[in-house]
């Protein structure tokens, strides 16, 4: 499995100030990643408006490649690529022109967090901007747009325009709330969803696994849906 939506590199990269660095967790998180069946994970630490305005490329590179090193000593199963859940600004067009966006893997996929309180209105129009510029939107856990208090766009006209849309594995099993749940499922059901994530923060109350969403995404989608959204889609989607 993939797993397209996971913050264990914010554990080998100061990039939070809430969060001490601290490789141990990181590889915590490997091992119960690993033993769910994962083989890759695409790190995604949040990415704000504070770190558009320089380059964090450089830091995220080195710091993957201690996490991956690290892996390999220990003797873990797993591979970590690049990524960010970057949120939704005005400055990502000028940070994409740059050069100095995260992208999944060696792909032009990049993950974008929407705002949950109500859909930005200049949204669109960035994500048309990445789009012209050769970059795939990946909305990161779509489903919880559901719980937004202002819903201006509809996931088939983001699917219409060529965006991806993510799913998190928590927001089908309900823990998230219903209204969440309910639209997750109708991604699934609807072949709207490109990707799963786990959305991991830690190895305790927020760990990473896929499998526990198995049953629920090909009873939706049908057989052989969650290899797909697992493995076949996020494989093109990091440039595999």
């Amino acid at each position: 499995m993939i797993d397209l939506h996971n913050h264990i590199l914010r554990y080998m990269l100061p990039i939070h100030s809430r969060v001490d660095p601290d490789p141990e967790v990181a590889v915590r998180m490997a091992e119960i990643a690993a033993a769910d069946g994962t083989r890759i994970i695409a790190s995604t630490p949040h990415f704000r408006e504070s770190h558009m305005a320089e380059n964090w490329l450089p830091r995220i590179q080195e710091a993957l490649a201690n996490l991956n090193a690290l892996l390999q000593e220990r003797g873990i199963a797993l591979e970590v690529v690049s990524g960010a859940e970057v949120e939704m600004s005005d400055m990502l067009p000028e940070t994409a022109r740059k050069g100095w966006l995260p992208t999944l893997g060696d792909g032009k996929h990049v993950l974008i967090e929407l705002p949950i309180v109500t859909y930005a209105a200049y949204a669109e129009q960035v994500l048309f901007e990445l789009a012209l510029q050769g970059y795939t939107p990946v909305i990161a856990h779509f489903g919880r747009m559901a719980a937004a208090s202002t819903t201006a766009v509809e996931p088939e006209a983001l699917v219409e325009r060529g965006y991806k849309l993510q799913v998190n594995c928590e927001s089908l099993k309900g823990k998230r709330g219903p209204d969440v749940q309910n639209l997750a499922r109708r991604l699934i059901r609807d072949d709207l969803a490109s990707c799963l994530g786990s959305d991991a923060h830690n190895a305790d109350d927020k760990p990473p696994g896929l499998s526990a969403c198995q049953r629920d995404v090909d009873k939706l989608g049908g057989r052989g849906n969650f290899e797909r959204l697992s493995w076949e889609s996020p494989l093109r989607i990091i440039g595999r």
